[in-house]
């Protein structure tokens, strides 16, 4: 038991370093889902010349009346998602360039630590970035006792990320391009999250791609709690089925992607 924990603090102490040496980009990265949040208001505005009921036809589609709001409850839980799922393939796919991934892989090590651990400290960065950006919507009339309770939903909606982030850290194992595999699981989390639009608005075969990602539970979760004051329980512990069922298929697969990339010697080759 030490030994796997000071295993994984030896993971979670490197990738801080890393964080560390360039902390600018955290403030962008607050800084971009008042951005995308600005920019749907104000197409919003634009489309209220040709249609005057575009607000009220917004507020009858979606429940919100607060347009800003709703954005960038959406925009806020889309970019830490973003980053969760990408940084896996993106370690593994540095470690893969820079020959030391078969360091680790030869080393005492546990792989799968590895694989897990190397990316969640980046759930903690992309909640410190969330709290940076979400800070003003106090000033919306949200108590600080309801914004607290929304980090937590918004950090148990993550976790279940880290199980896509090794799906992704595997294709990134397979086709030796991290940038594919994070762009298809980011593609695709754009698209079944309803970050910007209600998922009821998708066609049916979408929306049943919907409900097997976090994303878009943990984005109607944060908006019925801001707006209504209501907590979705089935929801959350849906999210936390999720997280235990994600991870262990994100692990299984690995095994199965090194046992074979062992076997033919593909998995060191860059």
């Amino acid at each position: 038991m030490r030994e796997s924990l000071l295993e994984i603090s030896a993971h979670i102490y490197k990738e801080i370093k890393y964080i560390v040496r360039d902390p600018a980009w955290l403030i962008v990265f607050s800084i971009f889902p008042y951005v995308m949040a600005a920019m749907s208001y104000l197409m919003g505005i634009a489309s209220s010349y040709i249609s005057p009921d575009a607000f009220s036809e917004f507020q009858k589609n979606t429940g919100s009346s607060n347009v800003l709001l709703y954005f960038l409850t959406g925009y806020g839980i889309m970019f830490p998602s973003f980053l969760v799922v990408s940084v896996a393939s993106e370690n593994t796919g540095a470690e893969m360039a820079s020959g030391t991934l078969e360091q680790v892989f030869v080393s005492q090590a546990r792989r799968e630590l590895f694989i897990l651990f190397s990316s969640f400290p980046y759930v903690l960065v992309a909640m410190l970035g969330l709290i940076i950006s979400y800070a003003p919507i106090i000033l919306m009339g949200v108590s600080i006792l309801d914004f607290l309770v929304t980090m937590v939903m918004v950090f148990v909606g993550l976790l279940p990320l880290l199980g896509l982030g090794i799906l992704a850290s595997n294709l990134t194992i397979k086709v030796k391009e991290y940038w594919s595999a994070a762009n298809f699981l980011q593609a695709v989390l754009t698209l079944f999250s309803g970050f910007a639009y209600p998922i009821s608005f998708l066609p049916e075969w979408m929306r049943l791609v919907s409900y097997i990602l976090p994303t878009s539970y943990a984005v109607e979760l944060v908006r019925k709690f801001i707006e209504a004051h209501s907590i979705s329980y089935s929801g959350l512990y849906g999210i936390a089925f999720m997280a235990i069922a994600y991870i262990t298929a994100g692990i299984l697969s690995f095994r199965l992607v090194e046992k074979e990339g062992e076997r033919s010697g593909s998995i060191y080759s860059s």
